[in-house]
């Protein structure tokens, strides 16, 4: 039974002396070596444009939508970046421009938005939002279709 209960505890002992997932040692207090931290592979750095995407944003959620849509549309670092940065600003742009009362402007920035990414979809929240949930509905069945027909022309 001793035999038993010393197997037990060396097993115990060496399943403490490495990190979780099995890899390096623990140093006391089960804390992982700065070593091992220092060498874990870092997130990229956000972009330019994602930085004034992200300005934009924030304007828009202290209620400076006017700010906002400035912001975003005369952005050079957004208009070169990806295409998911410049959806993202087409967004927020018909956003702000939908609930200042500009329905004219949102619905192009809306039109702008699908035309860059027809499979853009708006969350459950922001499509049931009552300044610009109808908006981008009308705006999708637009560009829904504007498909159909360029497919019937061929």
């Amino acid at each position: 039974m001793r035999a038993l209960a010393a197997i037990a505890a060396g097993l115990l002992v060496a399943g403490c002396a490495t990190a979780p997932g099995g890899g390096g040692a623990v140093a006391p207090g089960g804390a992982v070596p700065a070593a091992t931290a220092a060498t874990a592979p870092r997130p990229p750095e956000p972009s330019e444009g994602r930085r004034w995407l992200d300005r934009g944003i924030a304007l828009f959620e202290q209620g400076k939508f006017a700010e906002a849509v400035r912001l975003l549309q005369e952005s050079p670092e957004i208009a070169a970046d990806g295409v998911e940065v410049r959806a993202q600003s087409l967004k927020y742009q018909a956003f702000g421009q939908c609930v200042t009362g500009r329905q004219a402007a949102c619905r192009r920035s809306f039109d702008a938005l699908l035309a860059l990414d027809p499979s853009f979809a708006l969350t459950p929240a922001e499509a049931g939002h009552p300044s610009w949930g109808r908006e981008f509905e009308r705006a999708k069945a637009a560009a829904g279709a504007g498909a159909v027909g360029r497919r019937a022309s061929r």
